[in-house]
């Protein structure tokens, strides 16, 4: 892992940040923990000519001065645990809770890396060309075939009809709020099959760490982009997934069809962070559609992606 070049990478897409478009030597907060010492370093370590890099401890810095901090720089980046700590709470650490007020009036100028750990390298450690590369080709395919499909050795098999398919976002990490580069994602109303699911989760309901990665499959009949029956062997899952489900009616809603393209990211780790979602291959996200929703995104550990029965990703990608 060149560790170097991924931090050059990483800066490369921060210049590219919305917030920061147009300025010259932007003020940068850089608050986190302990456990980020050395990523907070290696970010700032060489880089003042292009950011004005404000470094604070976000767990010892006191709440008032962080909040004006944020109040006067151009963008705040933070770098904490939160669904990895020992007993974690949807809401965050006590720091974070301390900051929310001021975090939501400025999230246009947020960028969040949260339970990213060393896995903040494997994120940007691809060429940002090659995924540039990678997610225009897809989205050009896309719009030359006629049903796009997933199967795995499961036995999943789902189809929607490309006819159905919304425009691609296109998140290359260039002019991102999220900098975690390596998704392609729309929207269809006329997904059918069923899946097997094996995989993680990405949530702020804590399945991720409750079922970790799954390898006995969560099975979804999923008719016009509706979830209408759940089964499971893992303990406890199909229960907990139902009570997801009827919590909200867009909770059942397949909200967002996903494909991963971020090369670096190499396996799933069950971590609840962000850059899981970027792993190659297939995501279903699951509401979010309507007041009360909660996103769910279910991350396939493996599968066949493939274009009027042409396989255009199958654990690598095949153009």
């Amino acid at each position: 892992m060149d560790k170097a070049r991924a931090v050059e990478h990483f800066l490369y897409y921060l210049a590219h940040h919305p917030a920061l478009e147009g300025l010259s030597r932007p003020t940068v907060l850089l608050g986190h923990t302990e456990r980020y010492d050395a990523i907070a370093q290696a970010i700032t370590h060489g880089s003042n000519a292009r950011f004005n890099f404000q470094v604070q401890r976000l767990d010892l810095a006191a709440s008032d001065a962080l909040a004006q901090s944020i109040e006067a720089c151009d963008l705040y980046l933070f770098l904490y645990d939160s669904s990895t700590l020992p007993n974690p709470r949807a809401e965050g650490p006590d720091f974070i809770r301390a900051l929310q007020g001021v975090m939501a009036e400025h999230w246009k100028k947020s960028l969040l890396f949260k339970d990213y750990g060393d896995y903040f390298y494997d994120t940007f450690s691809v060429a940002p060309q090659r995924i540039a590369d990678l997610n225009a080709t897809l989205i050009r395919r896309m719009s030359q075939a006629n049903v796009l499909s997933f199967t795995d050795k499961h036995g999943s098999r789902i189809e929607a009809p490309m006819s159905s398919i919304k425009k691609w976002t296109n998140i290359n990490g260039v002019g991102n709020h999220d900098l975690a580069p390596g998704e392609i994602a729309t929207h269809s109303e006329a997904i059918n099959g069923q899946v097997r699911f094996v995989g993680t989760f990405l949530s702020t309901i804590p399945f991720a760490r409750k079922y970790g990665v799954l390898e006995s499959p969560l099975e979804l009949w999923i008719e016009n982009s509706t979830i209408c029956s759940v089964a499971s062997e893992v303990p406890g899952l199909a229960d907990d997934f139902n009570k997801y489900l009827n919590a909200n009616p867009s909770n059942r809603r397949v909200e967002e069809l996903g494909i991963g393209t971020n090369e670096g990211v190499k396996d799933l780790y069950a971590r609840n962070a962000g850059f899981e979602e970027r792993h190659c291959g297939l995501h279903l996200g699951l509401g979010g559609g309507q007041k009360g929703s909660h996103h769910l995104d279910l991350i396939f550990a493996s599968g066949v992606l493939a274009l009027d029965d042409k396989p255009v990703f199958d654990g690598t990608f095949a153009f």
